[in-house]
């Protein structure tokens, strides 16, 4: 069984695993080995296993509504509840994961610190955000950036560190470390990364400690970027013609990352690059760059981003 694959996609990578499966998956005799992939239905993927007729789960379908449900009855279990409120917490749980597993997951690990403390009522459960993972994402950036001032999230998300961070992470190609991260982001030091991010813990795997450089900083899944930089019409608020109040703009995220690139980590590149047996002879290097095309090819990926 593959889970995810969307998450681990690279179609320029012959080694990935779509390409060493879409190689192999013929010259396998049949009855020998069987093989299930889930990934989400992303066009790159579908068109690579074109051959194949794949199976859709939606979420709003009966059969993954009651796998769901038994999900969620079996999970219930564990907590010290009678029959009756039992069976109305599934009710509740049922109706605001709408279909998602992933938001399961994540209430019933709220539920479990709750439970840790107290006896689980209904009230914690009916407390958890409505709306899917949106609901869920949305709620923990409110808890952090709301306080008393519920109707100024934006203001204070723009002005924030913590936005520059996210730009980062939804724009680069592959995952960064601390201390890559914290070089882009242009961060006092790798403290100060780690003390930024740590409000997201839920939804970021991050490195505990500053000293631990070289872990890398992740978004827990890939609906956290979806959700942050989704720009589709039907997402639109239809009062304020908005997005939600963290929305990032991708095209700005991207100009972040290559702006980073072109003014701070290139120009250190061409002092290191040797030329002739020499090193640090930047005017040297720079018109060697400038020689072979590279800057205008910078240029036009700047320009696109």
């Amino acid at each position: 069984m593959i889970d995810a694959l969307d998450e681990t996609f690279d179609r320029e990578e012959a080694s990935s695993i779509v390409n060493v499966l879409i190689r192999n998956l013929k010259t396998i005799p049949g009855g020998c080995l069987s093989i299930a992939v889930s990934s989400r239905p992303e066009v790159d993927i579908l068109t690579a296993f074109n051959g194949y007729v794949p199976l859709k789960i939606e979420c709003e379908e009966k059969s993954n509504k009651e796998d769901l449900g038994k999900f969620i009855e079996a999970r219930l279990k564990a907590y010290d509840m009678d029959e009756k409120c039992q069976n109305e917490a599934a009710r509740i749980l049922q109706e605001k994961a709408a279909g998602m597993f992933l938001y399961a997951k994540y209430f019933f690990e709220q539920l479990d610190t709750i439970a840790e403390e107290a006896q689980l009522a209904l009230g914690d459960i009916k407390g958890l955000p409505d709306g899917g993972l949106d609901g869920y994402y949305e709620a923990t950036f409110r808890r952090i950036f709301g306080g008393k001032e519920q109707a100024h999230f934006r203001s204070k998300f723009e002005g924030h560190p913590l936005k520059r961070a996210l730009q980062v992470l939804v724009a680069v190609q592959r995952d960064l470390t601390l201390w890559e991260l914290s070089k882009i982001v242009e961060a006092k030091d790798m403290k100060d990364v780690v003390e930024t991010l740590q409000p997201l813990g839920g939804v970021l795997k991050m490195p505990p400690r500053a000293d631990r450089l070289n872990e890398l900083v992740q978004l827990n899944h890939k609906s956290v970027r979806d959700w942050l930089v989704d720009d589709t019409e039907e997402k639109k608020n239809p009062s304020t013609g908005k997005w939600h109040d963290f929305h990032l703009d991708l095209k700005g995220a991207h100009t972040t990352v290559v702006t980073f690139l072109w003014t701070k980590w290139l120009p250190l590149y061409l002092k290191m690059l040797p030329l002739e047996g020499k090193l640090g002879d930047t005017a040297a290097n720079t018109k060697l760059y400038e020689g072979n095309g590279l800057k205008t090819g910078a240029q036009t990926l700047l320009a696109y981003a």
